[in-house]
């Protein structure tokens, strides 16, 4: 199974499309998308996980500072979740889980795992409005200068007609090449928590595959009908592919070999 990594929406591809590939679904919303897959069993329902996502949120609106809540974002779990700030979530997150210690802790890797993704998906989604309202506005002002000012494609390209777009549209070109990182590093050590043995990761971010390659990890030429021309394979243990410098014995799931291709 091919599961593209580290976009989780449809709407964030416009190229290197891989042919029978799907987006890592994290339970979100109750509808299903044909074109993603969501694993069964997942700890959290889609109330839950809206619930905590508010909750995060929340959590987030504490900082004055953007630079102290980035600090949170590249943090490996453990260290998240050691934050006297973080306990709340915390403890909403293991209230959900029952059973046996051995239950538990399977459980509990599972729900963070999900909880990691759900966030990384609702960030995702929430920069795709962003720049669907500033499309929408800067086509509705474009519309507005050709029809109302009779305004031609050359007079447009002039400076100070898109500055004033801009400063009337106040969107002032802000997402415009908006790169969006996500916490991709997490992602991989909570998508080996969720994904079957079979899966592989399609990478279409050019970042994390230079990331990758500066880790010293090796790749070859991919084999397979499905994937484009000069694809690249390796598969390595999930706590390497997220950047780590020794495995973690705390965290036995990202002991996994993962197979990752970089288109």
């Amino acid at each position: 199974m091919l599961i593209y990594f580290p976009s989780m929406h449809p709407g964030t591809l416009t190229n290197r499309i891989v042919s029978g590939s799907l987006f890592f679904d994290p339970g979100l919303t109750a509808d299903r998308n044909e074109a993603c897959f969501r694993p069964e069993g997942l700890p959290l329902d889609p109330a839950a996980a809206q619930s905590l996502v508010r909750d995060c949120v929340a959590f987030g609106e504490q900082f004055k500072d953007p630079a102290e809540m980035a600090y949170f974002g590249v943090q490996t779990s453990e260290e998240f979740y050691a934050k006297d700030r973080a306990s709340a979530i915390q403890q909403e997150l293991l209230n959900r889980i029952s059973g046996n210690a051995g239950e538990k802790a399977e459980h509990e890797a599972r729900a963070r795992a999900q909880f990691v993704l759900v966030l990384a998906w609702s960030f995702e989604e929430r920069m795709l409005e962003l720049q669907g309202i500033e499309q929408g506005v800067k086509r509705s002002w474009g519309k507005f200068f050709d029809e109302t000012l009779g305004m031609d494609e050359e007079d447009r390209r002039e400076e100070k007609v898109l500055n004033v777009e801009q400063a009337l549209s106040h969107t002032g070109g802000v997402t415009d090449g908006l790169r969006v990182d996500l916490p991709w590093q997490r992602m991989i050590e909570a998508l080996a928590v969720l994904l079957p043995e079979d899966s592989v990761l399609v990478c279409t971010d050019e970042a994390v595959a230079s990331q990758w390659r500066d880790m010293d990890i090796e790749f070859v030429p991919a084999a397979g009908d499905d994937l484009p021309e000069g694809a690249q394979t390796a598969r390595v243990p999930a706590w390497r592919l997220a950047g780590r410098r020794s495995a973690p014995k705390s965290m036995p799931h990202v002991l996994r070999d993962m197979t990752v291709v970089l288109v």
